[in-house]
């Protein structure tokens, strides 16, 4: 009798011992407010409330409207004669920089934070805007027992240090606990927003008011197109330049990116075709050599002024997105060595840059529990990441066969996949030896990513071909990972692979990505890879069949 029953509690506990994976996997819906955190979407205003530009926005007709064509011309003339006079023949460039600096930083003045790291002049984003959210915060949008992405939305200046946020991030989240009776919260960042996230777990992820985060191509884990820009890595390749043309033109099209709505499309197939006969004969990539000639002789008097003049070199949120290895060079290029007049002149800024990389940029290359988002999981906090590739970064990096979003490199997006190039694919040996390894299911269908190494393969997923700009494919990912328990990319009840692609048909859709979809992307598939005379010749044909269409349509009128 004994041995039976202990046989039947040996199997019971066995059978228990099984149905804990089981359960573990049962997905239950779960209350949980969704607080959304964007990134520079949020519009820059004056203290009465009017929005500025910022940054490469150049003489809009808001606050620039006043220059007259007489003040850019003196401008011009003020900017080129130092690059005349003394740059090219003397290879004297310190006078150009001086120069380029006092001719563009009045324009962006009041997009530039002080030497403090403050914003000037009462700038940031509109008191009625923040109130407007804040007030939203006193009510119970998930009354009915569902949360959307955009209930409730943080505002905030992200020129700023992310930890000049936390404190009023922190009231905001208690406020909307309160209103809602919920006992945590979840956080969805894109892009800076992430940066405030981080910041915030930092400061108070122990007391456990977040329950889950979702990361969406953010900046904060770094980006290879700020870190390349600041640091000086500059670098142009033609067959780069010709796929970003034709990205650009495919979602400029479609209103995101370089909006080229409106725009002709044969004018834009005329530019297409001619920029591919000069990528065939190799003109181009010698126009390029000669650029960067020249930039690595100005480079040190250029990026920094152009860098402080627009506002982006001071912009603190920025310089989470640099790696550790390229922070110091980046601090001398824009602000010049240690105990320069410069350097003095933004010792507080620069203070609050140095924070920003002790709290963030080292901690988080750290391994085990020490590093920064591993200390948030211990807080309790689930970690849920959208990362996109397949497109090509802005041409001028040295970085810029990174694929990614245009804005954020897959590898930094994802916390640490493995990526091929944007024209490449994972060598085979190495897909076999994953295979091998039991590590196939991390494996794209297009054989680019290897998710295995990312911080978290479970809750990561990716989508080709997104473009930073859009943002409604995050929206049924983000609230089904935020309101439901045990959501994973390899178990979860709505069928939603690891890997998913932009629908080729409506660019704020994704779908799972197959063997049949995984190509889908005409803007690289006309990218010849090595020119041949047979494609060169096929280039030159396009050209003037192009030509001819263009002429054709000129004089009957169809064009205009």
């Amino acid at each position: 009798m004994k041995k039976t029953l202990a046989l039947l509690l040996a199997m019971l506990m066995l059978l228990g011992a099984a149905a804990i994976p089981a359960f573990a996997a049962t997905e239950k819906h779960e209350k949980c407010p969704i607080i959304f955190i964007a990134g520079s979407s949020v519009d820059i205003c004056d203290a009465e409330g009017n929005v500025i530009s910022t940054g490469f926005d150049v003489l809009t007709d808001d606050d620039e409207g006043d220059m007259t064509k007489e003040d850019i011309m003196e401008s011009a003339i003020n900017i080129l004669l130092p690059f005349v006079i003394e740059g090219l023949p003397k290879d004297k460039w310190d006078n150009y920089g001086e120069a380029l600096y006092e001719e563009l930083a009045p324009i962006w003045d009041d997009t530039q934070l002080d030497g403090d790291g403050n914003a000037k002049y009462g700038t940031g984003v509109s008191k009625a805007e923040v109130e407007k959210w804040d007030k939203n915060a006193d009510k119970n949008h998930g009354s009915d027992g569902n949360f959307k992405l955009r209930d409730y939305d943080f505002r905030y200046d992200w020129r700023l240090s992310p930890y000049d946020h936390v404190d009023r991030l922190h009231e905001y989240i208690k406020k909307i606990i309160k209103s809602t009776g919920c006992s945590q919260v979840a956080l969805v960042g894109r892009c800076l927003g992430g940066n405030i996230i981080t910041a915030y777990l930092d400061k108070y992820g122990s007391e456990k008011l977040v329950k889950k985060v979702v990361y969406d191509e953010v900046m904060s884990n770094g980006s290879v197109v700020i870190n390349d820009c600041f640091s000086g890595k500059i670098a142009f390749s033609d067959k780069h330049v010709q796929a970003y043309l034709l990205e650009s033109e495919y979602y400029g099209k479609q209103g995101e990116g370089i909006d080229l709505i409106g725009v002709s499309d044969l004018l834009l197939e005329l530019a297409e075709r001619l920029f591919d006969l000069l990528t065939q004969t190799g003109a181009t990539q010698g126009i390029f050599d000669g650029v960067y000639s020249l930039y690595e002789r100005l480079y040190e008097a250029f990026m920094p002024a152009m860098l402080r003049a627009t506002g982006i070199g001071t912009w603190v949120s920025y310089w989470s997105s640099l790696c550790e290895e390229d922070f110091d060079t980046a601090l001398d290029l824009i602000f010049g060595k240690e105990g320069t007049q410069t350097r003095e002149e933004n010792a507080g800024l620069i203070e609050k840059i140095e924070f920003v990389r002790e709290r963030i940029v080292k901690t988080r290359t750290l391994k085990g529990e020490e590093n920064l988002y591993k200390r948030f999981e211990s807080y309790g906090v689930e970690i849920g990441i959208i990362a996109g590739y397949g497109l090509v970064n802005p041409p001028i990096i040295e970085s810029v066969d990174e694929t990614g979003d245009v804005v954020v490199d897959v590898k930094n997006a994802s916390f640490g996949a493995t990526a091929a190039g944007v024209f490449d694919k994972l060598p085979q040996d190495y897909i076999d030896k994953q295979i091998a390894a039991g590590k196939g299911k991390y494996i794209s269908p297009d054989g680019k990513i290897d998710a295995s190494t990312c911080m978290f393969p479970a809750t990561t997923w990716f989508i080709k071909n997104k473009h930073h700009d859009t943002y409604n494919q995050i929206r049924d990912l983000s609230e089904y990972f935020t309101q439901y328990s045990n959501v994973t990319a390899d178990s979860n009840n709505r069928n939603v692979s690891r890997f998913l692609i932009v629908d080729k048909n409506d660019i704020d859709k994704a779908v799972n990505m197959t063997e049949d979809n995984m190509a889908d992307g005409p803007w690289l598939d006309a990218v010849e890879q090595e020119p041949t005379k047979e494609t060169m010749l096929a280039a030159l044909m396009r050209f003037f069949t192009t030509i001819f269409k263009f002429l054709t349509d000129l004089f009957t009128g169809k064009l205009f």
